[in-house]
This record gives C-alpha cells, structure tokens and sequence, in this order.
C-alpha cells in the first residue's frame, strides 16, 4: 500500500493529535514529541519536510504510514525499534502524564490498539 505525501502528512497530523491526547500534552508540544522520539527528526517542521522530501534517508518515516490496516512489515518495524521510541519518550516527555504503559500509548499514536499489535507481530 502506497500513500501519498499528503497521506502521510495527515496521518502525522492524527498521530500528533493521539500522542497529545494519550499524554495529556499540548498539540504543539506532542508534535515535537513525536517528531523527536518516533522519527528522530529534530522538530515538527524538520519532520513535514523530511515526508515532502523525494530523498529516503531515514528508514523511521515508513511509520507515517502505519496504521491498521498496514502491512506487516510496518508492525515488524515499529517492534524494531520499539525500545528506542520509548526510551527517547521517557527522556523527553514527563511520563507522569502517561496513564498506561507507555509501549500502549505508542502503539495508539497509529491508531492501533495494542491486542491487536501483539497478534500481528507474533
């Protein structure tokens, strides 16, 4: 499945917006958040422009495209680096804003619930 950039930049748009309501944090700041941690891009605005980009040199944005009813190997790569994220998370984002476990509140940010991503990956 092939999205386009616009796709792509609106599934980072919902994804901002989960992160910041799963976290009880600004849209803003769970923007940055999200560009920091999930694709280690260095802002939001380095992010946007890194999807608009024809170059590919960050494997992270195939995550832009995550979403229920992606491919396997888009599961396959978030539990890659699935312990990156969350370590990047915990070192940005004050977790005690998180109600859940945090590996959760990562996999909701693609719309996922976290049943069916442990199904998937297996």
């Amino acid at each position: 499945m092939s999205l386009t950039n616009d796709e792509l930049l609106s599934n980072i748009k919902r994804q901002a917006k989960r992160l910041s309501k799963n976290t009880n944090v600004p849209l803003r700041q769970a923007q940055y958040h999200l560009a920091m941690c999930v694709y280690q891009c260095d802002d939001w605005v380095h992010l946007r422009d890194s999807i608009n980009s024809d170059l590919f040199d960050n494997q992270l944005l195939l995550l832009a495209s995550l979403q229920p009813n992606s491919d396997i190997f888009l599961y396959k790569l978030l539990d890659t680096h699935m312990n990156n994220i969350v370590r990047n998370l915990h070192n940005t984002l004050n977790t005690r804003y998180v109600d859940e476990k945090i590996e959760d509140t990562i996999i909701k940010i693609f719309g996922i619930e976290p049943s069916d991503f442990i199904i998937k990956i297996k």
